[in-house]
């Protein structure tokens, strides 16, 4: 319950214009193919006059200074929107990879798919599905 509150109320400062803006929760259960890289819970937000989309997890607060980050939107349709942002983790064995990550939400269903890429010599795809809700 704290890291919603905190993804949320960190994410509804980022956007002076908060009520257009699309915010979703979304719930990942956890599983394997998730590898610790893909979390249970995600804040989406998307303000589409802007163009601008911030995204919020517990990995993204615990490696970016308890701050959420700026994402990319790679298409946004009246089907699907895809973010997609980069972030710099350590392992538990001191390996640092820059994630590369992608979230679709489907409009329709309100589902999500993720996935999370390292980059440089790891050959490792992470990926979870789940449900999403507006806030």
């Amino acid at each position: 319950m704290l890291l919603r509150c905190l993804c949320l109320s960190a994410l509804i400062l980022a956007f002076p214009s908060a009520s257009q803006a699309l915010t979703l929760e979304c719930s990942i259960p956890r599983t394997n193919a998730g590898g610790g890289y893909i979390t249970d819970l995600y804040i989406f937000q998307h303000d589409p006059g802007s163009g601008r989309a911030i995204v919020s997890d517990g990995l993204i607060l615990y490696f970016n200074d308890e701050q959420p980050m700026a994402a990319t939107v790679s298409e946004d349709t009246a089907q699907k929107l895809v973010l997609t942002w980069k972030l710099l983790v350590t392992n538990s064995t001191g390996q640092t990879a820059n994630m590369q990550f992608r979230a679709a939400y489907f409009r329709d269903e309100q589902t999500v798919q993720l996935r999370a890429i390292p980059g440089g010599d790891f050959s490792d795809v992470f990926q979870g599905r789940g449900r999403c809700k507006p806030v």
